[in-house]
């Protein structure tokens, strides 16, 4: 089937892996960051130490404690009213999801840039880098653990679970969720898992 015959559908995207991808894009916003503070330190330049721990603290300790709550509740709630994929979708392809993410990590990477530029334009001493360290690194641990749960979930009802992406969307929706779960092929689990026509294994 040509591929513009599938652009209008909403793709279907396992749970975990979304999640795991934005962990590790968020931690490594965090680590590039706090890299760029480092080395801004390191040349001499006017850096306020205090402030900018404070700035981490404030944005990344509430982040994390409230993300983390939420995330475990949410979880919960999905796999209580999991649906079958809807008819209407296909599986995003292993292309599709590169390009996606790519594009989406450019979007927020040059956010990013831009706020750190107007950190360093305004001599705000590496706050900003602070408040971006805190909140980028806080959402991508609580997504990577969370990434681990919808795994433990998947291998505990023998079943794989996705999401829905919209059509020319660049990410899954924050927050709570429809999750649709398709079973395995097989329900033995002494079998090694074969994938059936419709599962890409992304």
């Amino acid at each position: 089937m040509p591929e513009s015959a599938l652009a209008g559908l909403p793709r279907l995207v396992r749970v975990a892996t979304e999640l795991r991808f934005r962990g590790q894009a968020g931690l490594g916003i965090a680590v590039a960051t706090a890299g760029f503070w480092a080395f801004s330190w390191l040349l001499d330049e006017p850096m306020h130490e205090l402030q900018s721990l404070l700035a981490l603290l404030v944005t990344g300790v509430p982040t994390l404690l409230i993300s983390y709550v939420t995330a475990g509740r949410r979880v919960e709630e999905a796999l209580r009213r999991t649906l079958p994929p809807p008819r209407g979708s296909i599986h995003e392809t292993h292309a599709d999801a590169r390009d996606r993410r790519t594009r989406l990590a450019g979007i927020v990477l040059t956010g990013v840039i831009v706020l750190l530029m107007f950190d360093i334009l305004t001599e705000g001493g590496g706050v900003m880098a602070g408040l971006v360290v805190g909140l980028f690194g806080a959402l991508g641990l609580v997504d990577r653990i969370e990434a681990e749960r919808w795994e433990r979930a998947e291998q505990r009802r023998d079943a794989r679970l996705f999401l829905l992406i919209r059509p020319h969307a660049l990410s899954t929706r924050f927050g709570a969720a429809q999750v649709y779960e398709l079973q395995r092929p097989s329900h033995d689990r002494e079998v090694a898992y074969q994938p059936g026509p419709f599962d890409l294994g992304i």
